[in-house]
Protein backbone atom coordinates (compact mmCIF):
# COMPACT_ATOMS: atom_id res chain seq x y z
CA UNK A 1 0.00 0.00 0.00
CA UNK A 2 1.54 3.28 -0.83
CA UNK A 3 -1.12 5.57 0.06
CA UNK A 4 -0.25 8.46 2.62
CA UNK A 5 3.11 6.89 3.04
CA UNK A 6 4.27 6.88 6.54
CA UNK A 7 0.87 8.70 8.41
CA UNK A 8 -0.56 4.95 8.63
CA UNK A 9 1.29 1.77 10.01
CA UNK A 10 -0.45 -1.44 9.25
CA UNK A 11 -1.18 -3.47 12.19
CA UNK A 12 -2.79 -6.53 10.26
CA UNK A 13 -4.60 -7.61 7.42
CA UNK A 14 -8.22 -8.13 8.14
CA UNK A 15 -9.40 -9.45 5.27
CA UNK A 16 -8.86 -9.99 1.37
CA UNK A 17 -11.02 -10.52 -1.31
CA UNK A 18 -9.98 -10.87 -5.42
CA UNK A 19 -10.69 -6.71 -5.76
CA UNK A 20 -10.18 -5.04 -2.07
CA UNK A 21 -8.33 -5.82 0.70
CA UNK A 22 -9.21 -4.15 4.14
CA UNK A 23 -6.43 -3.32 7.09
CA UNK A 24 -6.08 -2.70 10.77
CA UNK A 25 -4.21 0.51 10.80
CA UNK A 26 -2.69 3.05 13.37
CA UNK A 27 -2.71 6.91 12.83
CA UNK A 28 1.30 7.54 13.05
CA UNK A 29 0.43 11.11 14.46
CA UNK A 30 -2.46 10.49 16.62
CA UNK A 31 -1.62 6.71 17.73
CA UNK A 32 -5.24 5.88 17.23
CA UNK A 33 -6.39 2.66 15.41
CA UNK A 34 -8.36 2.85 12.04
CA UNK A 35 -9.53 1.23 9.26
CA UNK A 36 -8.33 1.29 5.66
CA UNK A 37 -10.25 -0.38 2.97
CA UNK A 38 -8.34 -0.34 -0.41
CA UNK A 39 -10.48 -0.69 -3.87
CA UNK A 40 -8.67 -1.40 -7.00
CA UNK A 41 -9.93 0.95 -9.54
CA UNK A 42 -10.13 -1.39 -12.03
CA UNK A 43 -13.21 -3.45 -9.82
CA UNK A 44 -16.89 -3.30 -10.73
CA UNK A 45 -17.29 -2.20 -7.33
CA UNK A 46 -14.98 0.85 -7.45
CA UNK A 47 -17.55 3.29 -7.93
CA UNK A 48 -19.97 2.33 -5.96
CA UNK A 49 -17.62 2.40 -2.90
CA UNK A 50 -16.53 5.56 -3.59
CA UNK A 51 -20.34 6.61 -3.54
CA UNK A 52 -20.55 4.87 -0.19
CA UNK A 53 -17.71 7.19 1.41
CA UNK A 54 -18.75 9.99 0.21
CA UNK A 55 -22.63 9.21 1.40
CA UNK A 56 -20.86 8.28 5.16
CA UNK A 57 -18.53 11.38 5.49
CA UNK A 58 -22.07 13.35 5.21
CA UNK A 59 -24.02 11.19 8.07
CA UNK A 60 -23.54 12.43 11.48
CA UNK A 61 -24.70 9.91 13.99
CA UNK A 62 -23.48 8.19 17.05
CA UNK A 63 -23.93 4.74 15.95
CA UNK A 64 -22.55 5.20 12.26
CA UNK A 65 -18.76 4.77 11.44
CA UNK A 66 -17.42 8.12 10.16
CA UNK A 67 -15.04 8.60 7.15
CA UNK A 68 -11.47 10.57 7.79
CA UNK A 69 -10.36 10.50 4.71
CA UNK A 70 -10.13 8.95 0.73
CA UNK A 71 -6.70 8.75 -0.63
CA UNK A 72 -5.46 6.59 -3.75
CA UNK A 73 -2.55 5.60 -5.45
CA UNK A 74 -2.12 4.51 -9.53
CA UNK A 75 -3.97 1.19 -9.01
CA UNK A 76 -6.53 1.75 -5.58
CA UNK A 77 -8.29 3.86 -4.02
CA UNK A 78 -8.04 3.86 0.02
CA UNK A 79 -11.36 4.96 2.63
CA UNK A 80 -9.85 5.66 6.18
CA UNK A 81 -12.67 5.27 8.23
CA UNK A 82 -13.60 5.14 12.03
CA UNK A 83 -12.40 1.57 13.91
CA UNK A 84 -14.73 0.28 16.09
CA UNK A 85 -13.61 -2.42 18.59
CA UNK A 86 -16.26 -5.53 18.94
CA UNK A 87 -17.92 -8.58 17.24
CA UNK A 88 -20.46 -8.63 14.88
CA UNK A 89 -24.12 -9.45 16.00
CA UNK A 90 -23.72 -13.00 14.60
CA UNK A 91 -20.51 -13.94 16.15
CA UNK A 92 -22.10 -12.61 19.49
CA UNK A 93 -25.12 -14.84 19.13
CA UNK A 94 -22.73 -17.72 18.23
CA UNK A 95 -20.97 -17.98 21.24
CA UNK A 96 -24.26 -17.34 23.78
CA UNK A 97 -28.36 -16.72 24.01
CA UNK A 98 -29.45 -13.32 23.94
CA UNK A 99 -31.34 -12.19 27.41
CA UNK A 100 -34.70 -10.14 26.77
CA UNK A 101 -33.10 -7.23 27.83
CA UNK A 102 -30.36 -7.29 25.01
CA UNK A 103 -33.20 -8.03 22.25
CA UNK A 104 -35.08 -5.24 23.29
CA UNK A 105 -31.96 -2.83 23.58
CA UNK A 106 -30.32 -4.14 20.03
CA UNK A 107 -33.74 -4.27 18.12
CA UNK A 108 -34.96 -0.72 19.52
CA UNK A 109 -31.01 0.86 18.63
CA UNK A 110 -30.94 -0.43 15.20
CA UNK A 111 -34.32 0.85 14.39
CA UNK A 112 -33.28 4.06 15.41
CA UNK A 113 -30.33 4.10 13.20
CA UNK A 114 -32.74 2.98 10.31
CA UNK A 115 -35.34 5.75 11.35
CA UNK A 116 -32.47 8.84 10.93
CA UNK A 117 -31.31 7.08 7.34
CA UNK A 118 -35.07 7.25 6.57
CA UNK A 119 -35.99 10.95 8.01
CA UNK A 120 -32.90 12.76 5.90
CA UNK A 121 -33.91 14.91 3.56
CA UNK A 122 -32.31 12.69 0.83
CA UNK A 123 -34.30 9.78 2.09
CA UNK A 124 -31.70 6.61 2.37
CA UNK A 125 -32.97 3.15 2.30
CA UNK A 126 -30.36 0.96 4.04
CA UNK A 127 -31.14 -2.76 2.20
CA UNK A 128 -28.77 -4.81 3.54
CA UNK A 129 -29.97 -4.97 7.40
CA UNK A 130 -28.73 -7.94 9.00
CA UNK A 131 -26.19 -9.76 11.95
CA UNK A 132 -23.42 -9.35 10.37
CA UNK A 133 -23.44 -5.86 9.44
CA UNK A 134 -24.36 -4.75 13.23
CA UNK A 135 -21.45 -4.70 15.16
CA UNK A 136 -22.09 -4.61 19.02
CA UNK A 137 -19.38 -2.96 21.10
CA UNK A 138 -19.74 -1.88 24.92
CA UNK A 139 -23.65 -3.22 24.93
CA UNK A 140 -24.20 -0.86 21.60
CA UNK A 141 -24.62 -1.56 17.89
CA UNK A 142 -23.08 0.33 15.45
CA UNK A 143 -24.22 -0.54 11.57
CA UNK A 144 -21.63 -0.81 9.20
CA UNK A 145 -21.52 -1.30 5.24
CA UNK A 146 -23.51 0.92 3.50
CA UNK A 147 -22.64 -0.70 -0.14
CA UNK A 148 -26.45 -1.42 -0.93
CA UNK A 149 -28.23 1.88 0.22
CA UNK A 150 -30.37 3.33 -2.61
CA UNK A 151 -31.10 5.83 -3.66
CA UNK A 152 -26.91 5.24 -4.52
CA UNK A 153 -27.34 6.05 -8.50
CA UNK A 154 -30.85 5.97 -10.29
CA UNK A 155 -29.17 4.18 -13.39
CA UNK A 156 -27.55 1.55 -11.21
CA UNK A 157 -30.51 -1.45 -11.61
CA UNK A 158 -28.35 -4.04 -9.80
CA UNK A 159 -30.14 -4.44 -6.38
CA UNK A 160 -27.91 -5.42 -3.20
CA UNK A 161 -28.64 -7.05 -0.13
CA UNK A 162 -28.44 -11.02 1.95
CA UNK A 163 -31.51 -12.97 0.31
CA UNK A 164 -32.07 -14.53 3.92
CA UNK A 165 -33.01 -10.86 4.92
CA UNK A 166 -34.34 -9.11 2.13
CA UNK A 167 -37.31 -8.11 0.74
CA UNK A 168 -39.53 -9.28 -2.20
CA UNK A 169 -39.64 -6.63 -4.04
CA UNK A 170 -35.46 -6.52 -3.73
CA UNK A 171 -35.52 -10.03 -4.84
CA UNK A 172 -37.67 -9.56 -7.77
CA UNK A 173 -36.92 -5.93 -8.76
CA UNK A 174 -39.83 -4.61 -7.69
CA UNK A 175 -39.81 -0.90 -6.31
CA UNK A 176 -38.10 -0.50 -3.19
CA UNK A 177 -39.16 1.82 -0.10
CA UNK A 178 -38.96 2.33 3.11
CA UNK A 179 -41.04 -0.63 3.79
CA UNK A 180 -38.04 -2.58 2.67
CA UNK A 181 -36.07 -1.73 5.85
CA UNK A 182 -39.24 -2.55 7.79
CA UNK A 183 -39.07 -6.17 6.04
CA UNK A 184 -35.26 -6.72 7.05
CA UNK A 185 -36.04 -5.84 10.34
CA UNK A 186 -38.55 -8.09 11.18
CA UNK A 187 -35.82 -10.56 9.49
CA UNK A 188 -33.60 -9.45 12.23
CA UNK A 189 -35.75 -9.82 15.03
CA UNK A 190 -36.74 -13.31 14.15
CA UNK A 191 -33.14 -14.12 14.03
CA UNK A 192 -32.65 -12.72 17.74
CA UNK A 193 -35.59 -14.25 19.50
CA UNK A 194 -34.04 -17.91 17.58
CA UNK A 195 -30.34 -16.83 19.47
CA UNK A 196 -32.03 -15.32 22.42
CA UNK A 197 -33.97 -16.14 25.24
CA UNK A 198 -37.20 -14.17 26.56
CA UNK A 199 -40.49 -15.20 28.10
CA UNK A 200 -43.20 -17.29 26.61
CA UNK A 201 -45.62 -14.17 26.80
CA UNK A 202 -43.22 -11.75 25.52
CA UNK A 203 -41.53 -14.19 21.93
CA UNK A 204 -45.78 -14.16 21.49
CA UNK A 205 -46.05 -10.38 21.54
CA UNK A 206 -42.75 -10.44 19.44
CA UNK A 207 -43.35 -12.79 16.90
CA UNK A 208 -46.97 -10.64 15.54
CA UNK A 209 -44.50 -8.17 14.96
CA UNK A 210 -42.19 -10.19 12.96
CA UNK A 211 -45.55 -11.62 11.39
CA UNK A 212 -46.29 -7.90 10.72
CA UNK A 213 -42.95 -6.90 9.21
CA UNK A 214 -42.63 -9.66 7.15
CA UNK A 215 -45.55 -9.24 4.83
CA UNK A 216 -45.11 -10.13 1.18
CA UNK A 217 -47.32 -7.29 0.33
CA UNK A 218 -45.87 -3.95 1.28
CA UNK A 219 -48.91 -2.37 2.64
CA UNK A 220 -49.99 -5.43 4.89
CA UNK A 221 -46.52 -4.25 6.78
CA UNK A 222 -46.27 -1.96 9.94
CA UNK A 223 -46.13 1.52 7.52
CA UNK A 224 -43.01 2.92 9.71
CA UNK A 225 -39.89 2.23 11.73
CA UNK A 226 -41.94 5.09 14.24
CA UNK A 227 -44.84 2.31 14.22
CA UNK A 228 -42.43 -0.36 14.86
CA UNK A 229 -40.98 1.27 17.83
CA UNK A 230 -44.48 2.02 18.79
CA UNK A 231 -45.34 -1.57 18.95
CA UNK A 232 -41.72 -3.21 20.70
CA UNK A 233 -41.95 -0.26 23.08
CA UNK A 234 -45.55 -1.28 24.22
CA UNK A 235 -44.74 -4.79 24.42
CA UNK A 236 -41.23 -4.23 26.60
CA UNK A 237 -42.91 -1.62 28.92
CA UNK A 238 -45.67 -4.59 29.70
CA UNK A 239 -42.75 -7.60 30.33
CA UNK A 240 -41.74 -9.59 33.28
CA UNK A 241 -39.96 -7.55 35.87
CA UNK A 242 -37.06 -9.52 38.35
CA UNK A 243 -36.70 -9.88 42.08
CA UNK A 244 -34.23 -7.17 42.82
CA UNK A 245 -32.36 -9.27 45.90
CA UNK A 246 -30.34 -12.64 44.77
CA UNK A 247 -32.14 -16.21 45.35
CA UNK A 248 -30.79 -19.06 46.29
CA UNK A 249 -32.61 -22.36 44.39
CA UNK A 250 -31.74 -25.86 45.67
CA UNK A 251 -32.06 -29.05 44.05
CA UNK A 252 -32.36 -32.14 45.13
CA UNK A 253 -33.13 -35.75 43.17
CA UNK A 254 -36.51 -38.11 44.69
CA UNK A 255 -33.63 -40.89 43.76
CA UNK A 256 -30.74 -41.48 41.09
CA UNK A 257 -30.29 -40.66 37.09
CA UNK A 258 -33.92 -38.42 37.90
CA UNK A 259 -31.62 -35.55 35.88
CA UNK A 260 -30.86 -33.75 38.85
CA UNK A 261 -27.41 -32.09 37.72
CA UNK A 262 -28.78 -31.88 34.24
CA UNK A 263 -31.93 -29.62 35.56
CA UNK A 264 -29.80 -27.83 37.80
CA UNK A 265 -27.22 -26.38 35.41
CA UNK A 266 -29.85 -25.87 32.91
CA UNK A 267 -31.64 -24.22 35.38
CA UNK A 268 -28.85 -21.37 35.91
CA UNK A 269 -27.82 -21.22 32.20
CA UNK A 270 -31.73 -20.16 32.30
CA UNK A 271 -31.29 -17.62 34.52
CA UNK A 272 -27.83 -16.48 33.47
CA UNK A 273 -29.16 -15.87 30.04
CA UNK A 274 -31.82 -13.65 31.38
CA UNK A 275 -29.22 -11.19 32.25
CA UNK A 276 -29.18 -12.25 35.55
CA UNK A 277 -25.67 -13.62 37.18
CA UNK A 278 -25.61 -16.94 38.60
CA UNK A 279 -23.85 -19.38 40.03
CA UNK A 280 -24.28 -23.04 39.87
CA UNK A 281 -23.01 -24.75 42.73
CA UNK A 282 -22.40 -28.59 43.53
CA UNK A 283 -23.26 -29.49 46.99
CA UNK A 284 -22.32 -33.67 46.03
CA UNK A 285 -20.02 -36.61 45.98
CA UNK A 286 -21.34 -37.46 42.58
CA UNK A 287 -18.91 -36.16 39.93
CA UNK A 288 -21.79 -35.32 37.80
CA UNK A 289 -20.52 -32.08 37.54
CA UNK A 290 -17.44 -33.13 36.09
CA UNK A 291 -18.97 -35.35 33.83
CA UNK A 292 -21.07 -32.72 31.76
CA UNK A 293 -17.84 -30.20 31.93
CA UNK A 294 -17.91 -30.38 28.24
CA UNK A 295 -21.38 -29.63 28.04
CA UNK A 296 -20.66 -26.89 30.00
CA UNK A 297 -17.95 -25.11 28.13
CA UNK A 298 -19.10 -25.97 24.71
CA UNK A 299 -23.09 -25.00 25.70
CA UNK A 300 -24.21 -21.36 24.80
CA UNK A 301 -26.95 -21.76 26.92
CA UNK A 302 -24.76 -22.14 29.55
CA UNK A 303 -21.98 -19.29 28.41
CA UNK A 304 -20.12 -17.32 30.98
CA UNK A 305 -22.31 -19.31 33.69
CA UNK A 306 -19.95 -19.44 37.16
CA UNK A 307 -19.66 -22.89 38.51
CA UNK A 308 -18.23 -24.20 41.85
CA UNK A 309 -17.19 -27.48 42.81
CA UNK A 310 -18.20 -28.83 45.86
CA UNK A 311 -14.95 -27.97 47.79
CA UNK A 312 -14.96 -24.38 46.05
CA UNK A 313 -18.76 -24.23 47.08
CA UNK A 314 -18.34 -25.05 51.06
CA UNK A 315 -15.28 -21.98 51.29
CA UNK A 316 -17.31 -19.86 49.40
CA UNK A 317 -18.45 -16.66 50.87
CA UNK A 318 -22.28 -15.27 50.35
CA UNK A 319 -22.28 -13.46 46.94
CA UNK A 320 -24.92 -10.95 45.09
CA UNK A 321 -25.31 -13.84 42.58
CA UNK A 322 -28.41 -16.27 42.09
CA UNK A 323 -27.15 -19.55 43.35
CA UNK A 324 -28.38 -22.98 41.90
CA UNK A 325 -26.80 -25.71 44.57
CA UNK A 326 -27.12 -29.08 43.35
CA UNK A 327 -27.54 -31.67 46.51
CA UNK A 328 -27.49 -34.90 44.23
CA UNK A 329 -30.00 -37.14 46.08
CA UNK A 330 -32.12 -36.79 48.96
CA UNK A 331 -31.82 -38.63 51.84
CA UNK A 332 -32.67 -38.67 55.49
CA UNK A 333 -30.16 -36.03 56.66
CA UNK A 334 -30.24 -32.86 54.38
CA UNK A 335 -28.08 -30.05 55.51
CA UNK A 336 -29.94 -26.99 57.07
CA UNK A 337 -28.92 -24.64 53.91
CA UNK A 338 -30.89 -26.83 51.60
CA UNK A 339 -34.54 -26.28 54.06
CA UNK A 340 -33.65 -22.56 54.29
CA UNK A 341 -33.25 -22.48 50.23
CA UNK A 342 -35.84 -20.04 48.68
CA UNK A 343 -36.96 -22.71 46.75
CA UNK A 344 -36.03 -26.44 46.68
CA UNK A 345 -36.60 -28.30 43.12
CA UNK A 346 -37.43 -32.27 43.75
CA UNK A 347 -36.34 -33.83 40.45
CA UNK A 348 -38.10 -37.50 40.28
CA UNK A 349 -39.15 -40.27 37.44
CA UNK A 350 -42.43 -40.79 35.80
CA UNK A 351 -42.60 -44.57 35.77
CA UNK A 352 -45.35 -46.20 37.94
CA UNK A 353 -42.35 -48.23 39.94
CA UNK A 354 -41.24 -44.78 40.96
CA UNK A 355 -44.09 -43.72 42.82
CA UNK A 356 -43.01 -44.64 45.97
CA UNK A 357 -39.86 -42.32 45.90
CA UNK A 358 -42.04 -39.87 45.22
CA UNK A 359 -44.20 -40.41 48.44
CA UNK A 360 -40.94 -40.52 50.25
CA UNK A 361 -39.50 -37.66 48.67
CA UNK A 362 -42.61 -35.47 49.59
CA UNK A 363 -41.95 -36.41 53.64
CA UNK A 364 -38.12 -36.00 53.14
CA UNK A 365 -38.77 -32.40 52.38
CA UNK A 366 -41.48 -31.37 54.19
CA UNK A 367 -39.51 -29.13 56.62
CA UNK A 368 -38.16 -26.87 53.38
CA UNK A 369 -39.82 -23.23 52.78
CA UNK A 370 -41.40 -23.73 49.14
CA UNK A 371 -40.71 -26.59 47.33
CA UNK A 372 -41.33 -27.83 43.60
CA UNK A 373 -41.40 -31.22 41.96
CA UNK A 374 -40.02 -31.46 38.50
CA UNK A 375 -40.83 -34.42 36.78
CA UNK A 376 -38.59 -35.61 34.12
CA UNK A 377 -38.25 -36.39 31.25
CA UNK A 378 -42.46 -35.98 30.76
CA UNK A 379 -44.11 -34.63 28.23
CA UNK A 380 -47.41 -35.11 30.53
CA UNK A 381 -47.71 -36.68 34.12
CA UNK A 382 -48.88 -40.19 34.65
CA UNK A 383 -52.34 -40.15 37.03
CA UNK A 384 -50.52 -42.35 39.28
CA UNK A 385 -47.53 -39.36 39.51
CA UNK A 386 -50.40 -36.93 39.88
CA UNK A 387 -51.96 -38.75 42.48
CA UNK A 388 -49.11 -39.43 44.51
CA UNK A 389 -47.88 -35.72 44.38
CA UNK A 390 -51.86 -34.83 44.95
CA UNK A 391 -51.89 -30.93 46.30
CA UNK A 392 -48.27 -29.99 45.18
CA UNK A 393 -47.17 -28.29 42.65
CA UNK A 394 -45.13 -29.90 39.63
CA UNK A 395 -43.58 -29.15 36.44
CA UNK A 396 -43.25 -32.34 33.61
CA UNK A 397 -39.84 -31.56 32.29
CA UNK A 398 -39.63 -32.60 28.30
CA UNK A 399 -36.06 -34.45 27.56
CA UNK A 400 -34.05 -32.53 24.53
CA UNK A 401 -31.42 -34.89 23.34
CA UNK A 402 -29.20 -31.96 21.95
CA UNK A 403 -28.02 -29.49 24.57
CA UNK A 404 -26.92 -26.65 21.90
CA UNK A 405 -31.24 -26.81 21.60
CA UNK A 406 -32.07 -26.60 24.94
CA UNK A 407 -33.12 -22.91 25.35
CA UNK A 408 -34.50 -23.04 21.72
CA UNK A 409 -37.64 -25.52 22.49
CA UNK A 410 -40.44 -23.38 23.10
CA UNK A 411 -41.85 -26.21 25.64
CA UNK A 412 -38.62 -26.22 27.90
CA UNK A 413 -38.59 -22.59 28.12
CA UNK A 414 -41.86 -22.44 29.27
CA UNK A 415 -40.96 -24.76 32.05
CA UNK A 416 -38.10 -22.73 33.14
CA UNK A 417 -39.91 -19.44 32.97
CA UNK A 418 -43.02 -21.03 35.37
CA UNK A 419 -40.13 -22.15 37.75
CA UNK A 420 -38.60 -18.87 38.04
CA UNK A 421 -41.71 -17.38 38.06
CA UNK A 422 -42.63 -19.95 41.37
CA UNK A 423 -39.03 -19.17 42.68
CA UNK A 424 -40.19 -15.52 43.04
CA UNK A 425 -36.91 -14.39 40.64
CA UNK A 426 -39.01 -13.41 37.69
CA UNK A 427 -42.48 -11.18 39.05
CA UNK A 428 -45.69 -11.12 36.56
Amino acid sequence: MTAKAGKYRIISQICTHSDSTVWLAEHTGLHVKRIIKGIKKTSSYHDRLIKEAHLLKNLKHPFIPEIYDLDEDDDHTYIIEQYITGKSLRSLCETRLLSEKEIFHFIIQISNIINYLHSLPDQIIYLDIKPDNIIISDNDCFLIDFGSVYPNDLSDTKVFGTRAYASPEQLTGGRLTKSSDLYSLGKLLEYMLLHGNVSPKTEKALRKIIDRCTEKTIWHRINSIEGLLARINEIKKNTSSFSIKPIRVSFAGAAGNTGTTYLSLLFSGYLNSLGRKCTYAEANDSGAWYSLAGMIKNNRALAGLETLSRKSYENSTETSNDSVVDHGCLIKDMPEDFFRSDIVCITLGNQSWEIDEAVKAKALSRRCRRRIFLVTPAQKISSLTAEALDGEKYLAVPYIADPDEILKNTEVKTVLHELAVYAGIITE
